[in-house]
């Protein structure tokens, strides 16, 4: 008796089966991208405070404030009448993975502009042996204003960046919505 159920389970299961189309297999930072970009698009808001929002948010994370990025961005956007979400999602362009290339790069970028631009001359730790220890210590406002001087350009320039990159994804959802909601309209 048990056969026949079995077989007969069998059958059933062949005949429901139906094979389903391969996917490609797309990385993990594609998927991360395309949901990303999802979540922008169906965010119920102004596409500007939403760019607003996001902009804030790549702004407070190029800061070396770390675990007060998503407070001061969640501030900033309530100052500014932004989309919180996108704020702090937008901080999350440092995290473990990219603090160090972000903050050496902001460093530079300081560095340039104090030197090149403002003619301030800054100490350099160029051979590194038991007194660079103490030279790093003496000069650590010194790197500080480095690099916050450095953060805030490149925060400014990636803010600008991001908002107009944000600001043209969420209009063109926006006339895609509207292009259906009218067609929606026209068959009723």
């Amino acid at each position: 008796m048990l056969k026949n159920k079995s077989k007969s389970l069998k059958n059933i299961q062949q005949k429901l089966y139906f094979p389903l189309k391969k996917r490609k297999k797309t990385s993990w930072i594609k998927r991360y991208y395309k949901y990303f970009i999802w979540r922008i698009r169906h965010l119920q808001e102004q596409p500007k405070a939403i760019a607003r929002g996001f902009a804030i948010g790549v702004f407070t994370g190029s800061f070396p404030f770390f675990g007060l990025q998503m407070i001061v961005a969640l501030l900033l956007a309530i100052i500014l009448k932004a989309n919180k979400v996108t704020a702090m999602m937008g901080t999350w362009i440092s995290n473990p993975f990219t603090y160090v290339p972000i903050f050496l790069f902001n460093y530079q970028i300081g560095t340039f502009i104090l030197e090149k631009i403002f003619h301030i001359k800054l100490n350099y730790l160029d051979e590194f042996d038991s007194e660079s220890w103490q030279n790093l210590a003496d000069s650590g406002l010194e790197i500080t204003i480095t690099l916050l001087i450095g953060s805030f350009f490149v925060g400014l320039i990636l803010s600008i960046i991001a908002y107009y990159f944000i600001l043209i994804i969420t209009k063109k959802e926006n006339k895609t919505l509207q292009k259906y909601n009218s067609q929606e309209k026209n068959k009723c």
